[in-house]
């Protein structure tokens, strides 16, 4: 993936590889010490039901997991929800 600012990724439709909308992009957590790219979050759409971490009414999806930015971030949801059990 060529190089994206985060705050270009701020307010962006998440989406699924099968074109399925997940919610807009609203932060990204860095590990600091190792500058890894831990989660992306999301404010869900109400409609989404997933297995991803969830804490209130925020998704938490591995970062790991992003396959493409451009006009939507695009997740690969199988491999996020294997990283998302571990």
């Amino acid at each position: 993936m060529e190089k994206v600012f985060a705050k270009n990724m701020s307010r962006k439709s998440v989406t699924s590889i099968d074109g399925v909308e997940l919610g807009i992009a609203v932060n990204i957590i860095i590990n600091t010490r190792t500058g890894e790219l831990k989660d992306l979050v999301v404010k869900p759409n109400h409609a989404t039901d997933t297995k991803f971490k969830m804490k209130g009414n925020i998704m938490y999806i591995p970062f790991a997991s992003v396959r493409s930015v451009r006009d939507h971030v695009i997740i690969d949801t199988k491999l996020a929800e294997s990283l998302s059990e571990e």
